[in-house]
């Protein structure tokens, strides 16, 4: 028991002391900061510059003749020569089909028609034999009338005869189904076996060389369009790169459902790079307007967003701004909101430029 005591009364004793100590002063260990560098850089003033006005629109691109080749007889197929993406000049064979009954049509139509030709030239013969003797009176002019009518008669003959010898040539003829324009074949719809009738789809042909890029106009941009206006567009299957087409034509009217007026532009595809169906975002040239700009190495770009230094004189400090952009052109980046006329900007902006820190001009 006395024990216990004993390191209590101990234990008060220290926690005395303890109390009686002074409290360490904090600013007695503080260390003073130095002050941050200043931001070195070159500026440049905000300043109005002239800009394009762009209307953007999106559209379709389609081969300059893009046709469904049918056949124009009837008839088995024999042979189909082509494949998809098979390149075809206008009379290159797409499908040939059994001839057998058209030629043998053709065989009797000519027949028909040598023995028309026969016939009319012995109906030309006796008539002329009996020419003479009418003018003598010595044949019945109702006898000459109607060598006359015969004559007549066989010349009708022989013309229906050739008539139908021609249709027996072209029914031969229309049995090996030929391109009409070049191009590319989209897609071969006949295989050899299947049975085609007159207007049975063939073959797809698609002519690449001239694009037209087919458009959607809003009814308040209309009165902006000419013909000859230059198109610029991109398609996702050849990202950040811009094709050209120019304007070639407008529509008659306006679509009541969406009030739009579809447009068409002429594309020059001669290399072969872009091909029917491409979905496209485009833009037309409408005016120039002028706006606010910058130098483009005063933005700092951090994802989606575009950032500006700008210089306060009077403090001479950065005050970083978040700036909305719009057109660039020639070096110069228009801003639409952020940054004011006659205002310094930082020009490429070092990676310490942060907002409130001091400035120094470059030597």
């Amino acid at each position: 028991m006395k024990r216990t005591s004993l390191i209590l009364l101990l234990a008060a004793a220290y926690w005395l002391v303890s109390c009686q100590k002074a409290a360490p002063d904090p600013a007695a260990d503080a260390v003073p900061k130095a002050a941050p560098p200043p931001v070195k850089g070159s500026t440049a003033t905000a300043q109005e510059h002239t800009f394009p006005r762009f209307l953007r629109v999106t559209g379709q691109l389609t081969g300059q003749h893009d046709a469904v080749v049918a056949a124009d007889s009837t008839g088995r197929v024999m042979t189909a020569p082509v494949e998809r993406g098979s390149m075809v000049k206008p009379g290159d064979v797409l499908a040939t089909l059994d001839d057998r009954q058209a030629r043998l049509a053709l065989d009797e139509a000519n027949a028909s028609a040598e023995l028309a030709k026969s016939r009319l030239a012995l109906a030309k013969n006796e008539q002329e034999r009996n020419k003479p003797l009418a003018e003598k009176k010595a044949v019945a002019d109702a006898d000459y009338q109607k060598l006359l009518t015969e004559v007549s008669a066989r010349e009708a003959e022989l013309a229906g005869a050739v008539s139908r010898q021609e249709q027996a040539q072209k029914t031969l003829d229309d049995c090996v189904i030929r391109a009409v324009t070049g191009g590319v074949v989209a897609e071969r719809m006949v295989d050899p076996g299947e049975y085609v009738r007159v207007d049975s789809a063939v073959a797809r042909v698609v002519d690449q060389s001239t694009m037209r890029l087919v458009l959607n106009v809003p009814e308040t941009e209309v009165g902006g369009l000419k013909i000859g206006q230059t198109v610029e567009f991109t398609t996702a299957a050849f990202a950040g790169e811009t094709f050209t087409g120019k304007l070639k034509f407008l529509g008659a009217a306006m679509r009541e459902a969406s009030r739009d007026l579809v447009i068409e532009a002429a594309v020059d595809n001669a290399d072969g790079k872009l091909r029917a169906g491409f979905f496209c975002d485009a833009r037309i040239q409408m005016r120039e307007e002028k706006a606010i700009a910058v130098p483009s190495d005063a933005l700092r770009i951090e994802g989606s967003r575009r950032k500006v230094f700008v210089v306060i004189q009077d403090s001479n400090t950065l005050s970083e701004r978040l700036v909305e952009v719009g057109e660039t052109r020639e070096g110069f980046t228009e801003i639409r909101r952020g940054v004011s006329k006659d205002e310094t900007v930082l020009v490429k902006p070092p990676a310490e430029a942060a907002d409130g820190l001091p400035f120094q001009p470059a030597a």
